[in-house]
């Protein structure tokens, strides 16, 4: 099992991903507006992040994320947990991880727009 640190910084890296998804889903928004078509682009959940002034804002609230899961997700690995649990628990933690590790390179790489 985790000792009582590891529980600690266990929550507190969960807490980093978890907190700013459900107050503005940042990665939901974007992984929806990317699955869109593209002549009519809605916004599944708008908040003030999806304003394009807002870019470095959002670049740092992602960046955060992916922070969160990094911990949770080395936590995971670090943790003496059943085999099983820990399998499933480390692969979601994983495609999480790429996931926002993909979503942040693209706000990253496009935050001063589209052009050459």
């Amino acid at each position: 099992m985790l000792s009582k640190m590891q529980k600690i910084w266990f929550w507190i890296f969960g807490a980093m991903f978890v907190v700013p998804e459900i107050l503005w889903s940042p990665l939901v928004n974007l992984i929806y507006d990317i699955f869109q078509n593209s002549n009519n682009v809605k916004t599944l959940r708008p908040n003030f992040l999806t304003n394009p002034n807002n870019i470095y804002i959002l670049l740092y609230i992602i960046f955060f994320q992916f922070i969160g899961v990094l911990g949770t997700t080395i936590i995971t690995i670090k943790s003496k947990l059943n085999l099983i649990p820990k399998i499933f628990l480390v692969a979601t933690m994983t495609i999480l991880l790429l996931v926002n590790g993909f979503i942040l390179y693209l706000v990253f790489a496009l935050r001063n727009g589209i052009g050459f």
